[in-house]
C-alpha cells in the first residue's frame, strides 16, 4: 500500500507543479499534499527533507512557522522531520 500512496504523492507534485502558478496556487496544496505522503511513506524522501532542515536554518525555522498554521495531519509529518542540531541525519555518499 505504501507504493500506492508514493505513486499518489508524485502524481499530485507533477499535477501541482504547472497549477502553482494559476491565480489562485491550487497547485500549492496539490504539492504540499503530495509532500506530506512522500515524506509519511517514503524514508529516502524523509531524510532529504531532514537533511535539507539540517543544512538550512531558514528552511527550517520557515517550517517550524509553517507548522502552527497545517491542519493535524500535516502538523505530525512536519513534526517527523524535524531537523536534530545534536544528531545530524546520516548522508549516504
Amino acid at each position: 500500500m505504501s507504493f500506492v500512496y508514493q505513486f499518489i504523492g508524485i502524481v499530485l507534485i507533477l499535477a501541482g507543479l504547472p497549477l502553482f502558478w494559476t491565480p489562485i496556487p491550487v497547485g500549492l496544496i496539490m504539492i504540499a499534499t503530495g509532500l506530506a505522503l512522500l515524506i509519511s511513506n517514503s524514508t529516502f524522501v524523509r531524510t532529504r527533507v531532514q537533511m535539507a532542515r539540517y543544512d538550512n536554518p531558514g528552511f527550517d525555522r520557515w517550517l517550524v512557522r509553517a507548522k502552527r498554521y497545517v491542519p493535524h495531519p500535516f502538523d505530525r509529518v512536519l513534526e517527523r522531520t524535524e531537523a536534530q542540531r545534536h544528531n545530524p541525519p546520516a548522508r549516504r555518499e
